[in-house]
């Protein structure tokens, strides 16, 4: 086993580098299969050391192949080994497949799987990889189905049977697997959507080919970690003052209730380390913004001249949260757009981009699935059919840099490249934490880290203070408790 690698690719991109280490490296797929099968195996002995007993489902392409070998070698070191087929072999079967079914089934036998009752230690799934689509035949949703409720321990093959390798999308079915061994490169599919919820622990194995061949396949995206970009972060010189950190300033609070919004986004930012933050809100809004940290410097104009000399000073905007659809909220979007100044475009500021659309190299859009959808003028629905690539399409039509929040967050680069932040985080499914992040994002941004290292840093700490709060439950964690886990993260590793 190898350690988790950073580069994610497309199901399509795994089989090109498989074909191509078939090809340069003088070795049959059927020896790349050997491979596999040998990793699953030496995980089993490894992970399940006390199993008796194993059931092996398996279909017929190259991922069940890996699957019989496993049963193979299962079986010559005396486990008792049960292996069902979904389906029998058809002219679609590669030759590798049969190879391995007919190595099998000179130590034993194969039976068609139509409902049996699951009496083992552990399942391996081997049913279906990458070229798996929807919709699923029945006989093998109901194989799915009935693993799932037999509550036995899952090995998946490459990834859990009935998840999309690009999209992780449920295709009809999905396996809940308690650890999924992956192989040659890492499936996008695997930290997406549903995905989160169904992979287990990932084990990811290299099969031992070249780590040249890695070089002639682009991946699709990266894989964030917190470790990796916190190195954007600088020991500040001792003969800082204020002034060298950026001036945020927070458009929000439109109207009566939505105070709230620019308060968490305005503390946010000061917690990141901005030196100062401004916070614009609709007269209505003012006397509750009274209530903020005493630092937040507040402001409560009719009209925008009354906020040309703070304009001029602000360094970064963060505009959108608790914003408005009103007249009051369209005039400070618009006027906020003219500044030409670095900005991150939250909540309502993205309603009111997809009314109004335009293109920029400025600015962060921070949308959530329903929020993107406006500003592609789509579904939710498509949207989350394939997220990466719809966070794809609002950077190539809007320009900067893309944040889409959801399980599996998705951040798209002024370049287009791709970092997906794994995981899923439920403590987070409450109001507010959206205008956390864009403040987090934005005085970032303001300490004078460029747009994509603020937007990855800032997604990574918001996560990671996520984390630590639901270490005391998912339940109950509400956006304010996110504020000084914040300044702890930004300063964990600050010692360049």
């Amino acid at each position: 086993m190898t350690e988790l690698p950073l580069a994610l690719y497309r199901g399509q991109d795994v089989k090109a580098l498989d074909r191509l280490a078939i090809q340069t490296e003088n070795i049959s797929g059927y020896q790349l299969m050997n491979r596999a099968g040998l990793v699953l195996w030496q995980i089993l002995q490894t992970r399940w050391s006390n199993v008796k007993k194993i059931i092996v489902f398996c279909g017929n392409g190259n991922n069940g192949g890996d699957g019989l070998i496993l049963a193979r070698l299962a079986k010559d070191h005396g486990l008792d080994v049960t292996v069902y087929e979904i389906q029998k072999p058809n002219e679609n079967s590669t030759l590798e497949a049969t190879q391995a079914r007919q190595d099998w089934l000179a130590r034993g036998n194969i039976t068609l799987y139509s409902g049996q009752s699951l009496d083992g230690d552990l399942i391996i799934d081997a049913m279906l990889g990458t070229g798996a689509r929807a919709p699923l035949a029945p006989q093998f949703q109901e194989a799915i189905h009935q693993i799932n409720r037999s509550r036995l321990s899952v090995l998946a093959v490459d990834l859990p049977s009935g998840l999309h390798a690009d999209t992780g999308n449920n295709l009809g079915a999905v396996i809940r697997a308690d650890m999924t061994v992956t192989f040659i490169g890492l499936k996008v599919g695997l930290f997406l959507k549903e995905a989160i919820d169904n992979v287990g622990e990932i084990i990811f194995d290299d099969l031992s080919i070249h780590q040249s061949l890695y070089a002639n396949i682009k991946p699709c995206a990266w894989r964030l970690t917190h470790e990796q970009v916190m190195s954007a972060l600088k020991k500040r010189p001792l003969s800082s003052h204020k002034g060298h950190f950026g001036h945020v300033a927070v458009i929000g609070g439109g109207i009566t209730g939505y105070s709230g919004a620019p308060a968490l986004a305005g503390e946010a930012a000061m917690r990141a380390g901005a030196g100062l933050v401004s916070a614009v809100v609709a007269p209505e809004s003012l006397p509750l913004l009274a209530r903020s940290p005493r630092e937040l410097m507040c402001y409560g104009p009719e009209k925008v001249k009354e906020c040309e000399t703070l304009f001029t000073r602000a360094t970064v905007f963060v505009v959108g949260p608790g914003l408005s659809q009103t007249a009051w909220g369209k005039q400070f979007f618009q006027a906020t757009l003219t500044q030409k100044k670095p900005m991150i475009v939250d909540a309502d500021g993205l309603n009111w981009l997809a009314q109004y659309p335009q293109k920029s190299m400025h600015w962060i859009l921070t949308p959530h699935p329903a929020e993107a959808a406006r500003l592609l003028n789509c579904s939710v629905e498509q949207v989350q059919a394939d997220r990466l690539q719809a966070a794809i399409d609002i950077q190539q039509r809007y320009g900067g840099v893309i944040v889409l929040k959801g399980a599996g967050t998705v951040i798209i680069s002024e370049s287009g490249e791709a970092v997906i932040n794994p995981g899923g985080y439920p403590a987070l499914a409450t109001a507010g934490t959206g205008d956390v992040l864009a403040g987090l994002i934005g005085g970032l941004l303001a300490q004078g880290l460029s747009p994509m290292q603020a937007a990855l840093l800032g997604v990574s700490t918001h996560t990671q203070a996520a984390l630590i709060e639901q270490s005391f439950g998912e339940r109950g964690m509400i956006a304010s408790d996110l504020l000084l886990h914040i300044r702890t993260l930004l300063n964990t590793f600050d010692t360049q």
